[in-house]
């Protein structure tokens, strides 16, 4: 069968142009039109901040891990493709079944500086190779001149474990307070400063790899009706 090579690499171009539609920059858009605007950049965050399921599941020995997500992406509305930025991880067990740490990232995404850091506290009861764990996370993200984003995180997960492989399965809510502030219109009447609360829930699914004992590799998926966000990441246990 023939192959149109310049049809598609015209399509290919044309869905490049397309890949990054979303901003957090909200200059020239409407107080009413903002947080639907936000909506996919705001799914994204809110998955890339949620704990690893490696990292964040019983342990019979003392842990002190370190965790990426080394990229992610989603499909929001199941018609165009978003990218996200790397995130990091670091863990530390109080006790087999308490797991505490943290989230940092410092980042250029989407035409903005994106500072975001929160703390997690994870407890579990089980086996390492079959384990209920749940999670509490806060993170708070600053960068962008006109948008300032509170996430505040409860995570319930199903983990299994073998020799070879990690997999689980888990809910995640999100309740994220997002203040917007848009001032550089030259329309007076345009510019606007608005505090909302929005609520994104997840249906998580994990698989990871088990490489050298100690190191996962591996991906995660976040389901929504409209959306589907995937991250690659990669743990490791010291």
């Amino acid at each position: 069968m023939r192959i149109n090579y310049t049809r598609k690499i015209i399509i290919t171009l044309f869905l490049w142009k397309s890949i990054f539609p979303t901003s957090l920059n909200l200059t020239g858009i409407a107080r009413n039109d903002a947080q639907n605007y936000l909506q996919p950049a705001l799914e994204i965050i809110t998955a890339q901040q949620t704990p690893l399921m490696p990292l964040a599941s019983f342990t019979n020995s003392p842990l002190l891990g370190v965790g990426a997500s080394l990229l992610s992406g989603a499909a929001p509305g199941f018609a165009s493709a978003e990218f996200g930025y790397p995130n990091f991880w670091f863990v530390l067990s109080v006790s087999s079944n308490l797991i505490i740490g943290a989230h940092f990232t410092g980042v250029h995404w989407l035409d903005d500086n994106i500072h975001t850091v929160g703390p997690f506290v994870t407890t579990g009861w089980g086996t390492p190779e079959k384990s209920i764990n749940a999670g509490f996370h806060f993170h708070n993200l600053k960068g962008p001149d006109d948008f300032h984003l509170t996430d505040v995180a409860l995570d319930v997960s199903r983990v299994f474990r073998n020799t070879k492989w990690s997999w689980g399965y888990g809910v995640t809510a999100h309740f994220l307070k997002t203040a917007f502030h848009v001032t550089d219109n030259q329309d007076m009447d345009q510019n606007y400063k608005m505090t909302t609360d929005i609520n994104i829930i997840f249906t998580r699914l994990c698989v990871y790899r088990i490489l050298w004992k100690n190191v996962g590799v591996g991906s995660e998926i976040f389901l929504k009706p409209d959306n589907i966000v995937t991250t690659m990441n990669i743990s490791i246990n010291l």
